[in-house]
């Protein structure tokens, strides 16, 4: 007797699938696709079809790119088989029972992580200043990396420019320089951060540098302010924009360039004492601006210890950039463990939210990478790995 449980239900609807004697795999790929991707495909009455293109190079990553967002393809088991079907033309003479041609037999399927773009692969060690020097061009690298529009967005956030048909950046170093001469002019203009008259400040830098080596010119400093200012909707109509070109600097892009340039300056491993960093950081901004140490979440790490001849503890930072660690999670994780073996739930989240869509997706990732323990503090993480 057969067993029960392998039967269909008595009003299942059965189906006969045929599969030919020259039957051969076919290529198709069956996608998970996230709900937030859902609104990018059409419904059964929009003549609009999605459109979307798979990048990547020989023995890396494969990467699925949207108009606005990049996915990482990882191969998924299924526990059943799933097999694509197509109906078979009958001939009139033939029985009207619904008989299908079998395409093809899955056993896994694709599925879509968010995967952050390569930004280092449009960044360059040469100076921007020195002309001869080429960096890599932007054209190029989006066929390899990341959805177009997007990471235009980010290489804009990084103050790229495209200069004699390369996009090249500013050395970090040169990029300070600037930002110092347009917050210390600024003060003597007696001019708000939050309303700069960039023609002025162009000018009064312009006459400042003339006898000056740094090499700084006018179009230079319009770039910076454009890289490090608010970015306005576009609302009004050009007949009703203000003739005197006016920008508002961000105070997250400049505390973070501020902070991150001061950690960077020491060397891989050294460290500052918290307090002499804070002043340091502060000074920087030339009182435009408060230092807040949120504003390096993902950028640095503090840690404590104990003065034992003075009964006291002290606190270091030092410069540790998540767009330094592997975009791999596993390799992630791996990376932050070496690094320290517990971490806090509020400072190990800035380093992993890269990697996901979204905090719940961050907290399934480390439930998956980390183990987790409840402390009065908060909650602590560490290695899922015994050594």
């Amino acid at each position: 007797m057969a067993n029960p449980s392998t039967q269909p239900p008595s009003n299942a609807l059965t189906t006969d699938i045929v599969f030919s004697n020259d039957f051969v795999q076919s290529s198709y790929l069956l996608l998970e696709i996230p709900k937030d991707l859902d609104s990018l495909f059409p419904g059964s009455d929009d003549s609009d079809a999605m459109s979307f293109q798979v990048r990547g190079i020989e023995k890396d990553t494969a990467v699925i790119c949207t108009p606005t967002q990049t996915f990482s393809l990882q191969r998924a088991y299924t526990s059943n088989m799933l097999i694509p079907i197509a109906p078979i033309i009958e001939q009139q003479d033939a029985h009207n029972m619904d008989t299908n041609s079998g395409l093809m037999d899955l056993d896994q399927h694709s599925e879509e992580d968010p995967f952050p773009p390569r930004t280092h692969s449009i960044s360059g060690d040469q100076p921007y200043y020195d002309r001869q020097a080429v960096v890599d061009i932007l054209d190029n690298t989006l066929n390899l990396i990341s959805t177009t529009p997007r990471l235009e967005r980010l290489s804009d956030l990084l103050g790229r420019s495209q200069f004699e048909g390369h996009w090249r950046l500013f050395k970090r170093r040169f990029m300070y320089d600037i930002l110092q001469e347009i917050l210390l002019t600024l003060n003597i203009l007696e001019m708000s951060v939050d309303s700069i008259q960039t023609q002025i400040v162009c000018e009064k830098i312009g006459e400042d540098m003339a006898e000056s080596d740094l090499g700084i010119e006018g179009w230079m400093i319009e770039h910076c302010l454009n890289s490090f200012s608010v970015i306005e909707p576009e609302s009004k109509p050009e007949s009703q924009k203000a003739k005197v070109r006016l920008c508002r600097l961000s105070a997250e892009k400049i505390c973070t360039f501020m902070g991150v340039h001061l950690l960077a300056t020491i060397e891989r491993g050294n460290r500052w004492k918290l307090e002499e960093f804070l002043y340091r950081w502060e000074e920087s901004l030339r009182g435009h601006y408060q230092a807040d140490l949120s504003f390096l979440a993902g950028e640095c790490i503090v840690e404590a210890e104990r003065v034992a001849e003075r009964n006291q503890t002290q606190k270091y930072i030092r410069y540790l950039s998540k767009s330094q660690l592997p975009n791999d999670p596993t390799s992630r994780f791996t990376a932050l463990f070496e690094i320290k073996s517990k971490w806090g739930g509020q400072e190990i989240r800035p380093f992993l939210r890269d990697l996901v869509s979204g905090e719940k997706q961050l907290d399934v990732l480390l439930l998956k990478h980390a183990r987790s323990v409840k402390q009065p503090g908060g909650v602590i993480y560490s290695s899922r790995i015994i050594k």
